[in-house]
């Protein structure tokens, strides 16, 4: 009796270990971006990557363009993200709005 309760004890120790493995590798694997500051992360490259699957710079420079404010710009970018399933991180998000504001906008 005190072999199988031995087994059982190492067996549950195993299998919590091994859970507790898998949640840490899970974690880490959808972790893109560790926390930085927007401004270290190059906004410039993740408009490239993400945004101009959908659209040209044309979009920025039209006259009757819709957005008219900072705020509005990051409304914009954060309904584009969640529309395209982009999955930008927050950093990520500034950076790319303060992309576009600085080059496009200057708000």
């Amino acid at each position: 009796m005190k072999k199988y309760y031995i087994v059982i004890v190492v067996l549950f120790t195993l299998c919590s270990i091994s859970s507790l493995s898998a949640a840490t590798d899970t974690a880490k694997a959808t972790q893109k971006v560790p926390d930085q500051a927007a401004t270290e992360i190059d906004g410039k490259a993740i408009h490239e990557k993400a945004c101009t699957r959908c659209h040209n710079s044309a979009v920025y420079t039209r006259t009757d363009r819709k957005i008219t404010s900072l705020d509005a710009l990051e409304k914009r970018v954060r309904g584009c993200n969640a529309n395209t399933g982009a999955n930008l991180f927050p950093q990520e998000l500034k950076a790319v709005t303060q992309f576009l504001n600085s080059t496009y906008y200057k708000f």
